[in-house]
């Protein structure tokens, strides 16, 4: 099967994304003749469903989608290996668009690609960091939001914070944390104040679902207090079996992203769990499939069915607190 494969979560947050920047760029239309998109892990020209196999359109074909009005000038980066792929197939079927793709370590390549692009600072721009574990370093968010420090608005930005995957880089058992992972916590925090939060867990003050929260809380925390954010919002993204495997923050200081974004993580917290659910049953038809079982009740009969993790609720948007440690 070609390209890669992932799960139904991967759906939920590229439909925020294409809503959004639907949004984004309307929003825009009678102000700007520019507009800037950033993505700083597009990924690979195919992605498919890994249980269904359906094609599956990643971030930089959402952005190049979008046409009413169209981003301008498309900044998408990638591994060296991955980018000229990428390239080939975007050019081939977007011709037209200014697009390109730039091999190498984002957190390189982003700085010098908006130095180039300096002279458009004036143009909305929105930045997109998806990275698979703490790839994304927080110079490269602050160099971000730097780019239009002498405009009214800041550059928005949508990141993935993989909480869930770091915390597994923090041995409670008496181990002690490998030089490389510290210096990649830190890296992506910008500080090594997380280290407060792993010392509390290690002293038994807080459990893990409090220590998920306070790592979580103290990006948000520096996104506006460092930052200047007006506005971070986040939600959490749940695997199959119900467990958080990140976190999507948003982080504005226009009225308008914040209100937009409002009502996209109010749908979104409605309709994950139907994915999830959905997603579920699937994959649990398929193992019955390929045992040989059959079962016993139709296609429809949900009485078996595992129901949606509980403390799941709609989205209400809650500011950071300031941490203890601070």
């Amino acid at each position: 099967m070609a390209g890669r494969v992932w799960g139904y979560w991967t759906k939920g947050k590229l439909d925020i994304l294409r809503k959004y920047l639907d949004a984004f760029t309307t929003a825009t239309k009678n102000h700007a003749s520019e507009r800037i998109y950033i993505d700083a892990f597009a990924g690979e020209p195919e992605n498919r469903d890994r249980l269904t196999g359906d094609s599956i359109e990643g971030s930089a074909r959402i952005a190049l989608s979008i046409d009413n009005p169209p981003f301008t000038r498309l900044r998408f980066f990638e591994t060296k290996y991955n980018a000229p792929r990428l390239q080939e197939s975007l050019s081939r079927d977007f011709p037209s668009r200014d697009l390109r793709v730039l091999g190498g370590d984002c957190n390189e390549q982003i700085p010098l690609e908006l130095q180039r692009l300096h002279k458009f600072d004036w143009a909305p721009a929105f930045a997109f960091l998806d990275p698979n574990g703490t790839e994304a370093a927080w110079d490269t968010v602050r160099t971000l939001a730097l780019f239009k420090q002498h405009r009214k608005y800041k550059v928005e930005l949508f990141l993935l914070i993989p909480v869930p995957m770091f915390m597994r880089l923090l041995p409670v058992d008496g181990r002690k944390v490998r030089n490389e992972d510290a210096e990649s916590i830190s890296r992506m925090f910008g500080t090594d104040e997380w280290y407060h939060i792993y010392q509390a867990r290690l002293d038994g003050e807080i459990r893990p679902s409090d220590a998920r929260e306070e790592y979580l809380n103290l990006i948000r925390w520096r996104i506006e207090n460092q930052l200047s954010y007006n506005w971070t919002h986040y939600i959490e993204v749940r695997n199959e079996a119900g467990s958080i495997i990140y976190y999507l923050i948003f982080a504005t200081d226009h009225e308008a992203g914040d209100r937009i974004i409002r009502h996209l993580y109010a749908e979104a917290s409605a309709e994950f769990p139907r994915m999830r659910e959905e997603a579920r049953r699937l994959r649990q038809d398929i193992e019955e499939e390929q045992r040989g079982v059959t079962s016993l009740f139709g296609p429809d009969h949900d009485e078996l069915r595992a129901p949606p993790q509980p403390g799941e609720r709609f989205y209400h948007h809650e500011p950071p607190w300031r941490p203890w440690f601070l």
